[in-house]
């Protein structure tokens, strides 16, 4: 726990200052700005094995932008410097076309592993066929990376149980201040991830259900599409929608989409009608936790960014050298709340 304090610490001092180099020294900081590197590398004080080269991993985040992504980027400079690998990472910016021109930069680049972190399935499915045809193995990072030949081994989170645990949560709160009565259950999702979204949105709804009773024509889909502007423009018409519902209750995919959510219940003034939770912890999950007075956006099923460098490399170094490597790895959930957001992640 201490360690996972501390790392994440370190992170949310950084987040203002980020540099989109991997893990430049300082010199290099100050005569080349990061924005002008289109992949950069970390290079390890820590010498090589004795008679071995030095490991050489690359990480595709899916956006360098995001307190989220920053958390997960540094766990990745970190593991590095803690294995002694040399990492060399690029920025997808949550485009398709990007990621493959990235990984197409990484195999160049004579990466031995890749790390992929990419929200579209079936560009996850193209980056798995370019890595097989060259013999490199690719670890998936929250979003399957999968083709006709098979899946990559996959970190991150276990989304169908982070989703039951932000579902549980909403379940119990309707139970504690509604007696339990449910008139709307509104699923804000990503749908474009597939199996992910499935998985998650499926957790939330099964968690919620394992408290209340909602039956199927209580409940509305809409998707968000990964963005704050969108959420709240579809549960803003979801609630329009929805006039007479005096109890209802949201369940997020990702913290981009709840604070969406949480901004269109403000505009329709329905605070007093609503429970709110999603997935993260994203920068407005802790502006929201931080509030001197709770409301209705109750928590989130933390996915412990933080943790995944940790998770991530050691997995990546036993693919390099042909070791067996479990088919799921998992970072550690829990259910972020006003009440505890200092044990976990202190100020």
């Amino acid at each position: 726990m201490l360690k996972r304090k501390i790392r994440l610490t370190m992170a949310l001092m950084m987040a203002a200052a980020v540099l989109a180099g991997c893990g430049s020294t300082a010199q290099e900081a100050e005569t080349a700005g990061a924005d002008e590197q289109k992949t950069e590398t970390v290079q390890e004080s820590a010498a090589d094995t004795e008679g071995e080269e030095k490991i050489k991993i690359g990480f595709a985040n899916l956006t360098d932008a995001g307190d989220y992504m920053v958390w997960v980027k540094k766990g990745m400079q970190s593991a590095a410097e803690e294995y002694g690998v040399e990492l060399i990472c690029v920025d997808n910016e949550a485009n398709g076309a990007k990621a493959v021109e990235n990984i197409d930069a990484l195999v160049n680049a004579g990466v031995q592993c890749v790390i992929e972190y990419m929200n579209d399935s079936a560009v996850n499915t193209q980056i798995k066929d370019i890595l097989d045809e060259k013999g490199i193995p690719v670890v998936a990072v929250d979003v399957p990376v999968e083709n006709d030949q098979g899946a990559a081994t996959y970190m991150g989170g276990d989304n169908y149980t982070a989703g039951h645990i932000c579902g549980e949560n909403l379940g119990q709160e309707a139970l504690d201040r509604w007696d339990g009565e449910v008139d709307l259950f509104i699923a804000v999702e990503t749908m474009s991830i597939g199996e992910t979204n499935t998985q998650r949105m499926g957790g939330i709804l099964d968690g919620v259900r394992s408290k209340v009773d909602i039956p199927e024509d209580k409940v509305v889909r809409v998707d968000g599409k990964d963005q704050t502007a969108e959420a709240q423009k579809v549960v803003a018409d979801a609630l329009t929608a929805n006039p007479g519902a005096e109890h209802i209750l949201i369940g997020c995919i990702q913290d981009d989409e709840t604070q969406g959510a949480f901004a269109a219940v403000e505009m329709a003034n329905r605070q007093e009608q609503v429970l709110l939770a999603g997935c993260g912890p994203f920068g407005s999950t802790f502006e929201n936790l931080r509030k001197s007075e709770p409301n209705f956006w109750i928590g989130s099923a933390s996915f412990s960014p933080e943790q995944y460098g940790e998770v991530a490399m050691p997995l990546a170094i036993s693919l390099i050298k042909g070791e067996e490597v479990p088919e799921e790895s998992f970072v550690t959930h829990y259910f972020l709340t006003q009440e505890n957001i200092n044990e976990y992640y202190p100020e």
